[in-house]
């Protein structure tokens, strides 16, 4: 006779047993945060790799724009007039268009390039006069980190600068000998050029140069809002605390002819170009190398700048106003210098003015005439990178 077992004995038999598999919370976690790091690592390695395409796009932009405006100049013996509303002046055509001779004969550039993400041209002028030009671009990769109240600066092609960064206002000392950009607290003052550079160069920057400057006084003079009637050439760029009794700090901007903020292209805001304090730049100048406006320089002497007789070693657009003929009225301030054909002696250019100059402060006022050592109470400084 066959038996089975009983239905009863098979459930009684030992099974195997088998774990939970499931993740546990912390686990879910901990997946979830990596994906999520890995994804942003994705996005911010994707982001900038479109940043960096779109810099090589600028460059690429700039240099051919530069080449087309090279060859009209062969042609013509001048670059073409910055363009009216209608991008039309004189016979000559500089607007969407392009750069063309007699509004569509010898067309050197087809069309004139947007930038690759703000959907706006490049800043394009002539300089001091017809035979100098600047093309204003901002890059997004180069400068892209400005450290907190410091501010990103367009390069200037007249000037060889890339976009970089320089302080928002003038050097302060945080309280352990370390320059600071910041509003609160006045300037740094009696500091020789030779001690500011070394300050700057101990933060990981550098003493803002001449060339730096002069490409934010660029960008400066071509913003309708920095001008008092807001229209370029017209009333006068504010010489900042120009008027007042002592060195600010920067929570007043102060309104008119010594407001102290100017805009930049790209909208940032830089405080006391004009006016506060001199400023120390990188460069220095022998005195008989120097501008004068005497036709027999032996000292040194104020000279509007559309009164001096001789550049000496400076070539004019790096020195003048946008137009020659424009001076203190216009906000630039005026300039003191030698010139005379003994002083042999190392001079520093310092920028801007101070608390009681008046009307010869201002974004170019220039003061060359003291050495690397020297250091008084009116002077400070701003660094760069």
């Amino acid at each position: 006779m066959i038996s089975y077992s009983s239905q009863s004995n098979i459930s009684q038999q030992q099974l195997p047993h088998h774990p939970n598999k499931a993740f546990t919370l912390i686990e879910l976690l901990v997946v979830i945060a990596i994906v999520g790091i890995l994804s942003t690592l994705s996005v911010v390695a994707f982001n900038s790799a479109r940043s960096k395409a779109r810099d090589s796009r600028r460059l690429s932009d700039i240099h051919n724009l530069s080449l087309a405006l090279e060859m009209y100049y062969n042609d013509f013996g001048a670059y073409p007039p910055a363009p009216t509303s209608t991008g039309i002046i004189g016979g000559l055509c500089l607007s969407d268009l392009g750069i063309t001779s007699t509004c569509g004969l010898n067309t050197y550039i087809a069309k004139i390039p947007d930038d690759p993400k703000n959907n706006k041209h490049y800043l394009y002028s002539t300089v001091v006069n017809p035979q100098h030009y600047e093309l204003i671009y901002e890059e997004e990769t180069n400068a892209d980190d400005c450290p907190s109240n410091w501010v990103k600066v367009p390069g200037n092609t007249l000037y060889n600068t890339r976009t970089f960064c320089v302080m928002q206002y003038e050097a302060k000392n945080d309280g352990t000998n370390k320059p600071v950009s910041q509003a609160n607290g006045t300037p740094w003052v009696n500091i020789s050029q030779i001690d500011a550079k070394a300050k700057c160069q101990s933060i990981g920057a550098h003493l803002v140069t001449e060339d730096e400057w002069l490409t934010i006084v660029r960008n400066i003079e071509l913003q309708p809002t920095n001008w008092s009637s807001g229209q370029i050439g017209s009333g006068y760029i504010p010489r900042g605390n120009s008027n007042g009794s002592a060195a600010m700090d920067g929570t007043d901007h102060l309104t008119g002819i010594n407001q102290r903020n100017l805009v930049l292209s790209n909208g940032a805001i830089i405080w006391d170009i004009a006016g506060n304090v001199w400023e120390w730049t990188d460069a220095t100048i022998l005195g008989r190398d120097q501008p004068t406006g005497s036709s027999t320089p032996r000292t040194f002497g104020w000279y509007e700048y559309s009164n001096l007789l001789t550049y000496g070693v400076l070539p004019p657009e790096r020195l003048l106003p946008l137009n020659p003929s424009w001076n203190a009225n216009q906000g630039y301030g005026r300039i003191y210098s030698s010139g005379a054909p003994n002083n042999s002696n190392t001079y520093v250019f310092l920028r801007g003015g101070n608390w009681p100059d008046g009307s010869y402060a201002g974004v170019l006022a220039l003061a060359l005439y003291n050495g690397t050592s020297v250091a008084y109470s009116p002077v400070g400084f701003r660094c760069a990178r």
